[in-house]
C-alpha cells in the first residue's frame, strides 16, 4: 500500500525494546485507528457558535475574524466592534487547519480535500463546493506515536478510503536483531502577509496564500497551485515536490517565501501558474514561520521540542538578492512562535514568555524595545489600525500608540 511503502523507512528508526530469555524480543506494533473519508465529508456543516477546544491559526477578513479549532472546524467572530467581539457561527470541518478568503469565498482544508464556503450572506453561510483529494496524502499529519514502535500493521488500512486518527498498539514476539533500531514517537512523521486584492490577512503560520486569482498551498513536502478565478470550477494547475517538513508560506510581490524546519525557500511567481525555485537558506533545525518586509525576512526558529535541536532564535535574513539570501542577525529567544510587522516594529510571540516588540528601523541592528510578559501568545496579525494576537485560547486586540500598544479587548474563546 502507498502509506506502507512511503513510511517503510520507519522500520529502520527507533530506540529500544523488551527482551526475552530465548533470544527473542517483544516489540510494539502500531495499528491505525481509522475513519472513512466519506463519513468525515458528511459531517461538514454550519452550526451555532460554540466554545473553542484548542485555538489554532486565525485570519482577518473585513469585519470578521476566523479562528481555527485544530482539526475540528472554524469559528467566525463578528469584529465590527473590536471592543466587544461576538461569535456568530461555527463551521464543522473535520481535519481543517488552514484558511483563506477572497471575494466572500472561504477556502479551507479538510484533510486531503479543499472545501469552499459562501460568505456573501454572513447570516446564511453555506457549503459551496468540495474538491476531493486535491491536497494529497501529506496534507495531514498522522497522530504522534508512542515511543519504541517497531513497525506498523496496515492490513486493514485503505489509504484511498481511510484516514488515520489514532493508534492502537499490540505486542509481538520476534527474533532479536542487534542492528534493529526503533521509532521515537516524539518525532514528526510528516510533520501581516501581503494581501491580494479582495483577500484577507492571515497569521505567520499560514499554509494557504491567495495571490491574485491563484491559491497557493503548502503541505509537508509539496507546493500546490490552484486557479480560483472561477469559484464554480477551481482548477488544480500544479503540484511540485519541494523538500520536506515545509511549514509556512508568505507572499511579497512576485515571490513566495516558504518556511521549513531546516531553512527558508524562495519561489518566483512571475508565472503564477508554475512557481519557480529561486534559492534557499539553511538554518538550525526547528519550527519556522517567516514574514518578509522590504529587503528583509524575519524568521523564528523554535527548538527544544519535536521541531528540532535545543536552540531558539529570531533570525534576520537579507533577501535583497533573491538568488543569495544572507543571514545578517541572530537573536536568542526562549520559545518563539508567530511574528508580524507593522511600520518599524516587529512583533514576536515568545509563547509563555510574552510578546517581544523589536525596533527594526535598522534591520541589521534590530533592537528589543519592550516585552509584554503577562500574556501568552501563539501568533499575531498586524493590521493597519490594530494588532491582533491569539494564544492561551484568548483573542487579544491592541491599538498602536506612541508608548507601544493600548489594549482594546481580550476575548475568551472558550
Amino acid at each position: 500500500m502507498k502509506k506502507s511503502l512511503l513510511f517503510l523507512f520507519v522500520l529502520l528508526l527507533g530506540i529500544s525494546c523488551d527482551k526475552d530469555d530465548d533470544n527473542t524480543e517483544i516489540v510494539t506494533v502500531a495499528v491505525p485507528i481509522t475513519v472513512k473519508k466519506a463519513d468525515l465529508r458528511a459531517q461538514v456543516d454550519v452550526v451555532a457558535p460554540r466554545a473553542i477546544d484548542e485555538s489554532g491559526k486565525f485570519y482577518f477578513y473585513k469585519d470578521y475574524i476566523f479562528v481555527n479549532d485544530s482539526a475540528k472546524g472554524v469559528h467566525i467572530i463578528d469584529n465590527s466592534q473590536p471592543e466587544n467581539p461576538q461569535k456568530i457561527a461555527y463551521l464543522k470541518v473535520p481535519g481543517t487547519y488552514d484558511m483563506e478568503v477572497k471575494g466572500n469565498i472561504l477556502y479551507v482544508d479538510s484533510y486531503t480535500d479543499l472545501v469552499l464556503f459562501d460568505l456573501h450572506d454572513i447570516n446564511n453561510i453555506h457549503l459551496m463546493d468540495r474538491y476531493i483529494d486535491v491536497l494529497g496524502d501529506t496534507n495531514y499529519t498522522w497522530p504522534l506515536l508512542a515511543d519504541n514502535v517497531w513497525s506498523f500493521d496496515f492490513e486493514n488500512y485503505d489509504y484511498k478510503e481511510d484516514l488515520i486518527v489514532g493508534w492502537e498498539y499490540k505486542q509481538v514476539k520476534r527474533k532479536m536483531d542487534p542492528g534493529m533500531v526503533y521509532f521515537d514517537g516524539t518525532m514528526s512523521l510528516a510533520s501581516y502577509n501581503t494581501a491580494s486584492k479582495g483577500a484577507g490577512v492571515g497569521g505567520s503560520f499560514a499554509r494557504f496564500k491567495i495571490v491574485g486569482n491563484r491559491l497557493y498551498v503548502v503541505d509537508h513536502s509539496a507546493l500546490y497551485t490552484f486557479d480560483i478565478s472561477s469559484t464554480e470550477d477551481v482548477q488544480k494547475l500544479n503540484e511540485q515536490r519541494i523538500g520536506w517538513n515545509i511549514e509556512t508560506i508568505f507572499n511579497q510581490d512576485d515571490y513566495l517565501y516558504l518556511g521549513s524546519s531546516s531553512g527558508m525557500f524562495i519561489f518566483d511567481i512571475a508565472n503564477p501558474d508554475a512557481p519557480a525555485y529561486v534559492s534557499q537558506i539553511q538554518h538550525l533545525y526547528g519550527c519556522d514561520p517567516v514574514v518578509v518586509d522590504g529587503d528583509y525576512a524575519y524568521v523564528t526558529i523554535r527548538g527544544g521540542n519535536p521541531c528540532g535541536q535545543d536552540e531558539s532564535i529570531l533570525e534576520v535574513v537579507d533577501v535583497s538578492d533573491k538568488n543569495n539570501p544572507t543571514s545578517v542577525k541572530m537573536i536568542d529567544m526562549n520559545e518563539p512562535y508567530g511574528l508580524g510587522v507593522h511600520d518599524d516594529k516587529l512583533y514576536v510571540s515568545d509563547g509563555p514568555n510574552g510578546l517581544h516588540i523589536y525596533d527594526k528601523t535598522d534591520p541589521v541592528n534590530i533592537e528589543l524595545s519592550k516585552i509584554m510578559e503577562d500574556i501568552q501568545i501563539f501568533d499575531v496579525i498586524p493590521l493597519q489600525d490594530k494588532l491582533l494576537m491569539i494564544g492561551d485560547n484568548k483573542l487579544r486586540q491592541y491599538s498602536y500608540s506612541e508608548d507601544g500598544l493600548t489594549e482594546i479587548s481580550v476575548f475568551d474563546l472558550q
